[in-house]
C-alpha cells in the first residue's frame, strides 16, 4: 500500500510540473526579389538562381534569408510547389528594367 501511494504522489507531482505545449504548423508565402537588371533574361536567371540556392538552404540559413520569421528554425520548411515570375518596370529615365521575384511557400511550427 505505502508503494502504491508513493507512485500516485510521484506522478501527480510529474504530472503537475509538467507543461504540456501545443504546436501549430504555420504555412506562409514569401516573395524574394532579385536586383534590377536590364533584360528579362538575365531576371529570370537571377530569380533561378536564388530558388537554387533556397532549396539547397539549411532550416537555420533559410530562416535567415527569409527575415528571421520562424521561432524555432529547426522547424522551418520550403515546401515544394516554388515558382518564378519577372516584373517589368520602368524608372525616371525611361528605362526598361527587370526584377525577379522568387514566390515560395513554407512551413514552421508555432509553439502555443
Amino acid at each position: 500500500m505505502n508503494l502504491t501511494k508513493t507512485a500516485l504522489i510521484a506522478s501527480t507531482m510529474l504530472a503537475l510540473s509538467t507543461q504540456v505545449f501545443a504546436t501549430e504548423t504555420i504555412h506562409s508565402t514569401r516573395v524574394i526579389t532579385t536586383a534590377d537588371v536590364a533584360t528579362k533574361a538575365a531576371a529570370y536567371e537571377l530569380a533561378v538562381d536564388k530558388l537554387d540556392t533556397l532549396q539547397t538552404d539549411s532550416s537555420a540559413q533559410l530562416n535567415s534569408d527569409l527575415g528571421h520569421i520562424a521561432p524555432d528554425s529547426r522547424s522551418l520548411v520550403l515546401n515544394e510547389d516554388g515558382y518564378i515570375t519577372v516584373m517589368e518596370k520602368m524608372n525616371e529615365k525611361g528605362e526598361l528594367l527587370y526584377t525577379g521575384l522568387v514566390n515560395v511557400n513554407i512551413s514552421y511550427d508555432m509553439a502555443d
